[in-house]
């Protein structure tokens, strides 16, 4: 019987955990635009994650990916994102593929048709179509790098708050990023901007790019910026292809915990001698907020999976802290609150999980209508089993 009651209770607690599933609701939409920049015809791909289909109000960041014409780049910059995403490894977001047909001329730091494109023609038509918020993050890689390189260090840095450059190959004699850079940053100027460069150590490419990377860093190095969050990234034992995979990966989770507290963070943030971890969230979103103009701040449900592991840890202080999180946040959650009311009776504090389950049980009963039959069944025989053994 301890051993059904223990399983039932598994699968109560950790029911609303479970993210993975078919990617039946993910969808890909391509756009024409008929762009007057560039005289003709141009096409932009939009991938929208299994989470933006749960619901019609949440509204997502939007992360833009050059060379979305080369089919493979897109399907691994869209499946690794969108894996992400919908596992709640890095903030919310839709992605959006920037089709180049002369990339050349397109990424040269000379140009200026591809931003005035993207400003002008791309960035309405995404913000009239989705549910976006103001967020915008671009990732290129190569000569997408030069891209992300000359549009951070130009007038025109504020059409993206965050930039990735994979491998960036500023090909330039004339060193005009890093000129333009150096101009920027010896006069201290305010940014407001996350900046990850990778660059791997296999192969005369990334010798050559490590060179674009280390001279960005010695730059921020010579003249310290705090408004730039700066991650340079070199990655061992990968060339030029291979090192797409892991920068896609790792540019945006680092970018993500830039501008939302992720379990990572909280984690950190718990460490500190004497934290105050609620208040150090607060602080954490308050900060980032007026550095970077932009925090995503966590849901409740984001909030309970992580107090879940807390709580599978025996961290118990740390995790009731963060159920308290969440409470704030959905006050009448009943997955939350059974949670709760499981982690006090783990705690030994009898009296609180009896208070707690009962809530639970009341909060249950006010929403009967809004769960399966199965889940009120299983879910009220747990909380009287649990009522019962407090009598």
């Amino acid at each position: 019987m301890k051993f059904i009651k223990t399983i039932l209770c598994f699968c109560i607690l950790f029911s609303s955990c479970l993210t993975f599933g078919q990617d039946k609701n993910q969808s890909e939409i391509e756009h024409t635009i008929d762009s007057k920049i560039f005289e003709k015809k141009r096409s932009v791909k939009v991938f929208l994650p299994n989470r933006y289909h749960r619901d019609s109000i949440s509204k997502y960041a939007v992360t833009y990916v050059l060379d979305a014409q080369h089919q493979i780049f897109w399907d691994a910059a869209k499946g690794n994102i969108g894996y992400m995403v919908d596992n709640y490894s890095v903030m919310p977001m839709i992605v959006v593929g920037v089709v180049s047909d002369q990339r050349g001329p397109e990424f040269n730091p000379k140009s200026s048709k591809l931003q005035e494109h993207l400003a002008k023609e791309v960035f309405p038509l995404i913000e009239k179509e989705y549910r976006t918020d103001s967020f915008r993050a671009i990732v290129g890689h190569s000569w997408g790098g030069a891209f992300v390189g000359n549009t951070i260090f130009s007038d025109k840095r504020n059409m993206f708050d965050a930039y990735v450059g994979i491998s960036p190959s500023f090909g330039d004699k004339d060193n005009v990023i890093v000129k333009h850079a150096d101009s920027l940053l010896k006069t201290k100027t305010t940014f407001g901007k996350y900046l990850y460069f990778s660059h791997g150590d296999v192969g005369r490419r990334e010798i050559e790019f490590k060179g674009y990377v280390d001279s960005i860093d010695s730059l921020l190095t010579k003249y310290p910026n705090t408004t730039i969050a700066w991650q340079p990234r070199p990655i061992k034992s990968v060339g030029h292809w291979q090192i797409v995979g892991p920068s896609i990966c790792d540019g945006l989770i680092s970018m993500s915990r830039n501008y939302f507290a992720d379990q990572k963070v909280m984690e950190d943030l718990a460490k500190k001698p004497n934290s105050d971890l609620a208040k150090e969230v607060t602080l954490f979103n308050k900060k980032q907020k007026a550095t970077f103009g932009y925090v995503h701040e966590a849901s409740a449900g984001y909030l309970n999976f992580v107090a879940n592991d807390f709580k599978a840890l025996k961290d118990y202080e740390i995790a009731l802290v963060i159920y308290t999180m969440a409470i704030a946040k959905k006050p009448n959650h009943v997955q939350i609150h059974a949670n709760v009311s499981d982690l006090y009776d783990k705690m030994g504090k009898k009296e609180q999980a009896k208070t707690m389950f009962l809530k639970t049980k009341k909060l249950l009963d006010e929403q009967k209508s809004d769960f399966s039959e199965n889940y009120y069944k299983n879910t009220s025989e747990w909380i009287d089993e649990m009522l019962a053994g407090y009598d």
